[in-house]
């Protein structure tokens, strides 16, 4: 992968927050410490040890990056009765996204979401997405190679990112496992431009559900549906919640304050 000019003036050490020069097949901090490129993906990821749910997820995402999108809209479907393509558009759709802008999407998965977004941003807007697992990110590469959208291997949690680099920083499914939701949430927040939207989201059940079969089998498969949400940090304004896919997902849209 080609990085811009722009993407390579945003980049920051993970650790120190300093700027990054690149050089051979990779970038490196004044000390010397390296964040190579593999597969075309510059991996940046700090702390470089993962331990907690971070560590036992990511080792789980590497056996099923190949299947993830197809069972989850498959059996997904059969399991929830959720049509999960008409969720992910109506979730693109509260966003508000226009052209030219410029667009963070974290956990992207295998790449789901990225064709809504460049559709709703638009050829001119620049977009990067950044996730924890390598092989989830080769499926983005794969799947969604002509969208021009910069990958980056790094952690949620500590961004890899100069504060107030981007017009929209956008989050759905993961964050309730996260080691620290609450931190990721302010790192999400950091690197948003005032006056910018920061939106994020999960599995949780709305209030409205009935406490069903289904449900009992859904907690058991996926234990982030009895997680707390983040707490809404007081820098954000004009915060709207939603509820997603069918009552058994939650959305968060906020903007940041002046």
């Amino acid at each position: 992968m080609n990085y811009t000019d722009w993407f390579k003036d945003i980049l920051r050490d993970p650790e120190t927050g300093e700027r990054l020069e690149p050089k051979g097949n990779g970038f490196f901090r004044k000390d010397g410490v390296e964040y190579p490129i593999h597969n075309g993906i510059l991996s940046i990821v700090f702390p470089p040890d993962l331990s907690g749910e971070d560590a036992k997820l990511n080792k789980l995402y590497k056996y099923l990056a190949l299947c993830y999108d197809f069972s989850e809209r498959v059996f997904g479907r059969m399991l929830t009765g959720v049509d999960m393509v008409k969720g992910r558009e109506r979730i693109v759709s509260l966003l508000g996204l226009c052209s030219g802008i410029k667009l963070l999407e974290v956990s992207p998965g295998p790449g789901v979401f990225q064709q809504l977004l460049r559709d709703g941003a638009g050829p001119d807007s620049a977009i990067v997405s950044l996730d924890l697992s390598m092989p989830m990110l080769m499926q983005c590469q794969r799947r969604n190679k002509d969208l021009e959208i910069q990958l980056v291997h790094g952690n949620a949690q500590y961004l890899p990112f100069a504060s107030e680099t981007f017009d929209m920083v956008f989050h759905f499914g993961g964050v309730n496992l996260f080691n620290e939701p609450d931190r990721a949430i302010r790192e999400f927040i950091r690197v948003t431009k005032k006056g910018g939207t920061v939106a994020w989201g999960d599995e949780g059940f709305s209030p409205n559900l009935p406490d069903d079969r289904r449900k009992r089998i859904l907690v058991k498969m996926n234990p982030g549906f009895l997680k707390a949400r983040p707490v809404i940090p007081q820098g954000l304004v004009n915060v709207r919640e939603y509820e997603v896919y069918d009552g058994l997902g939650y959305l968060v849209v906020g903007e940041k304050g002046q």
